[in-house]
Protein backbone atom coordinates (compact mmCIF):
# COMPACT_ATOMS: atom_id res chain seq x y z
CA UNK A 1 0.00 0.00 0.00
CA UNK A 2 1.53 3.06 -1.00
CA UNK A 3 1.68 6.10 0.77
CA UNK A 4 0.04 9.21 -0.78
CA UNK A 5 1.42 12.76 -0.01
CA UNK A 6 -1.28 14.93 2.12
CA UNK A 7 -1.32 18.20 0.65
CA UNK A 8 -3.60 21.22 0.70
CA UNK A 9 -6.35 22.32 -1.40
CA UNK A 10 -6.76 25.11 -3.08
CA UNK A 11 -10.39 25.89 -2.57
CA UNK A 12 -10.30 29.01 -5.87
CA UNK A 13 -8.43 26.52 -8.25
CA UNK A 14 -10.60 23.41 -7.05
CA UNK A 15 -13.59 24.08 -9.37
CA UNK A 16 -11.64 26.38 -12.49
CA UNK A 17 -10.77 23.72 -14.61
CA UNK A 18 -13.86 24.47 -16.52
CA UNK A 19 -13.65 28.20 -16.90
CA UNK A 20 -11.90 30.54 -19.63
CA UNK A 21 -8.09 30.47 -19.61
CA UNK A 22 -7.80 27.18 -17.24
CA UNK A 23 -5.48 24.91 -18.46
CA UNK A 24 -2.07 24.51 -20.68
CA UNK A 25 -1.14 27.04 -22.95
CA UNK A 26 -2.32 26.46 -26.28
CA UNK A 27 0.55 26.77 -28.14
CA UNK A 28 4.24 28.18 -27.93
CA UNK A 29 3.33 32.24 -28.56
CA UNK A 30 1.47 32.41 -25.45
CA UNK A 31 4.48 32.10 -23.41
CA UNK A 32 6.08 34.95 -25.47
CA UNK A 33 4.52 38.40 -23.54
CA UNK A 34 7.53 39.64 -22.93
CA UNK A 35 9.25 39.64 -26.46
CA UNK A 36 5.59 41.26 -27.54
CA UNK A 37 6.13 43.95 -25.01
CA UNK A 38 10.12 44.65 -26.60
CA UNK A 39 8.81 44.47 -29.95
CA UNK A 40 6.22 47.09 -29.06
CA UNK A 41 9.31 49.41 -27.28
CA UNK A 42 10.98 48.88 -30.33
CA UNK A 43 8.21 50.16 -32.54
CA UNK A 44 7.39 53.23 -30.61
CA UNK A 45 3.82 51.94 -28.83
CA UNK A 46 5.30 53.46 -25.24
CA UNK A 47 6.25 56.79 -24.74
CA UNK A 48 9.29 57.87 -24.86
CA UNK A 49 11.44 58.93 -22.05
CA UNK A 50 11.61 62.78 -21.00
CA UNK A 51 14.29 64.74 -20.10
CA UNK A 52 13.17 65.34 -16.67
CA UNK A 53 12.58 61.94 -16.20
CA UNK A 54 16.30 61.01 -17.49
CA UNK A 55 17.94 63.35 -15.62
CA UNK A 56 16.32 62.05 -12.46
CA UNK A 57 17.37 58.79 -13.27
CA UNK A 58 21.03 60.19 -13.93
CA UNK A 59 21.45 61.57 -10.27
CA UNK A 60 19.71 58.58 -8.99
CA UNK A 61 22.12 55.92 -10.65
CA UNK A 62 24.84 58.46 -9.70
CA UNK A 63 23.68 58.24 -5.71
CA UNK A 64 23.63 54.55 -6.37
CA UNK A 65 26.90 54.23 -7.75
CA UNK A 66 28.21 55.88 -4.74
CA UNK A 67 26.78 53.71 -1.98
CA UNK A 68 27.80 50.57 -4.06
CA UNK A 69 30.12 47.93 -2.39
CA UNK A 70 29.79 45.36 -5.66
CA UNK A 71 32.49 46.40 -8.79
CA UNK A 72 30.04 44.59 -11.30
CA UNK A 73 27.46 46.80 -9.83
CA UNK A 74 29.37 49.63 -10.10
CA UNK A 75 29.89 49.38 -14.10
CA UNK A 76 26.61 48.49 -14.85
CA UNK A 77 25.58 51.92 -13.10
CA UNK A 78 28.11 53.51 -15.45
CA UNK A 79 27.15 52.11 -18.07
CA UNK A 80 23.42 53.17 -17.85
CA UNK A 81 24.88 56.64 -16.66
CA UNK A 82 26.69 56.75 -19.72
CA UNK A 83 23.63 55.35 -21.67
CA UNK A 84 22.08 58.32 -20.56
CA UNK A 85 24.64 61.03 -20.77
CA UNK A 86 25.04 60.05 -24.30
CA UNK A 87 20.95 60.66 -24.97
CA UNK A 88 21.10 63.77 -23.29
CA UNK A 89 24.15 65.24 -25.27
CA UNK A 90 21.82 65.76 -28.37
CA UNK A 91 19.21 67.24 -26.20
CA UNK A 92 19.30 71.31 -26.26
CA UNK A 93 18.10 72.29 -23.11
Amino acid sequence: MKIKKVSKVNPVAKHSKHKSGAGAHKSAKDYKRQEKHRNKEKLGYYPRESVASKLDRLVLLERMQENCNSPSLWFSYEEEIMQIKEELQDVDI
